[in-house]
């Protein structure tokens, strides 16, 4: 199918980094109805929708093309502010946000202008799928500063309409006359999340051990990073902060008359088990010497039908009983667990050690550990520190060198001239002669052996 060009778009552009991921997949399965999708999405997310009639809108040529072969699909091209704002659609799906939607040709548009002119289009009773990238977000203050790349040239900072924080998005748009019905923190990546956890859930004690598990099995953010994010789980959770340092917000909101059921509080799914997560178990049981309640608790769990499952996919509940929310794990728990308790500052807790403590034994296999940047900058160093070493060696031959070749050719100075005094040619008719009765007497002493 070709793309319908609608002005402001951008025949060379790509959007290189869509929004992707399996748990927007799963959230794109409850879209009902003639649905719009803005913005940059990879397409096996357009293509898990259900709806009888989609229509994507994006800015670059390149993505508009990438979308033609999809079957069922409506493509149009060009700014946001080009398509027609008429209630024509029941969802509108907009997980990237509304930063990526206009084109260079465009001038600045504020972030209330972009949703206004979304809500345009949607018709009583229908939803908004919304995204929102958070720019202090703990991918952020665990990432390196990065250089403005060529798709940011979208101002955002002097943008006052722009929402600060998830409240404050969904208070724009119960203004805006909708309903939001869930609100999502976004985790690890704004791009590529894998995890989507309500406010009511984070708000919820009961459930902080279960998810502290999901936000330390979240993975990691993509790009460089300062240090594992994953060990401060617990404390946002603690401190009310994992909705606030979110990577992003997704926000359901719907006009009046909406009749779909609400969506789950986590995405995916996870059981419904009070307790505490088995891994910050351990750690704080290290962190204050406790022996015995460790080796009591890695006895448990290494005597289990729950060995082969990581520490930080089991929770530990009142009873002391373990639950473990995902299956057996293809590496070694007690290396994983040991590695992880190094970088939380436990470096003696090695896996030989828990190992006898749990009463079992272990084999000596390499743990591979996210390389953040602390790793890379200790191996720059390293390296730094071979390469002035190298340096000074080089140095120091080049320069031995150099003396060399000035005193050989000293001496082949000197020897010059001596040759052209008399006593040196008299040596070296001397020499001369020594080396032809050399050769003759070795001559005379072949021809008597023979």
């Amino acid at each position: 199918m070709t793309a319908l060009l609608l002005g402001g778009e951008m025949p060379h552009w790509s959007d290189s980094s869509p929004v992707r991921g399996d748990v927007l997949r799963e959230l794109l399965h409850s879209v009902t109805g003639d649905t719009l999708v803005v913005g940059p999405h990879d397409p096996e997310l357009v293509a898990a929708i259900g709806s009888r009639r989609v229509t994507v809108l994006v800015r670059g040529v390149p993505d508009a093309e990438s979308f033609a072969e999809l079957p069922g699909v409506r493509v149009c091209c060009g700014s946001l502010t080009k398509l027609a704002a008429v209630p024509a659609y029941d969802t509108v799906v907009a997980l990237d946000g509304l930063d990526r939607t206009v084109s260079t040709e465009d001038a600045d548009l504020a972030w209330s202008d972009g949703l206004a002119h979304l809500l345009a289009m949607l018709r009583p009773g229908g939803r908004l799928l919304l995204g929102h990238v958070n720019p202090l977000g703990l991918h952020r203050l665990y990432g390196p500063a990065a250089a403005a790349g060529d798709a940011d040239w979208v101002v955002t900072a002097g943008d006052a309409t722009r929402p600060a924080g998830l409240g404050a998005l969904c208070d724009r748009l119960r203004e805006s006359g909708l309903t939001v019905s869930r609100d999502y923190a976004a985790y690890p990546d704004p791009l590529s999340p894998t995890v989507l956890l309500s406010r009511t859930a984070l708000a919820d004690p009961d459930r902080h051990g279960l998810l502290t598990s999901v936000l330390r099995r979240a993975g990691l953010p993509g790009g460089p990073l300062l240090a594992d994010p994953r060990p401060l789980a617990a404390d946002l959770l603690r401190h009310d902060l994992a909705a606030a340092l979110a990577p992003s917000w997704l926000v359901v909101a719907a006009r009046p008359g909406d009749q779909t059921p609400p969506l789950p509080e986590i995405l995916p799914a996870e059981p419904a088990v009070a307790g505490r997560c088995l891994h910050d178990v351990l750690l704080a049981a290290a962190r204050s010497g406790d022996r015995p309640a460790m080796r009591a608790l890695l006895t448990a769990w290494q005597s289990g039908d729950a060995a082969g499952v990581p520490a930080d996919a089991i929770i530990v509940d009142a009873a002391g009983r373990l639950h473990p929310l995902a299956g057996p794990a293809g590496d070694p728990v007690l290396h994983r667990l040991a590695a992880a308790l190094r970088d939380e500052g436990r470096g003696d807790e090695t896996a030989e050690l828990l190992a006898v403590m749990a009463g079992t034994t272990v084999t000596a296999l390499p743990v591979t550990a996210p390389e953040t940047l602390r790793e890379v900058r200790a191996a720059h160093d390293r390296l730094a520190v071979q390469v002035a070493d190298l340096t000074s060696q080089l140095a120091w031959y080049e320069s031995r060198t150099a003396s060399l070749r000035s005193e050989l050719a000293r001496a082949d100075r000197i020897i010059g001239v001596l040759k052209g005094t008399v006593p040196g040619k008299a040596a070296k008719a001397v020499l001369d002669s020594a080396r032809t009765g050399k050769r003759l007497a070795r001559a005379a002493v072949r021809r008597i052996r023979r």
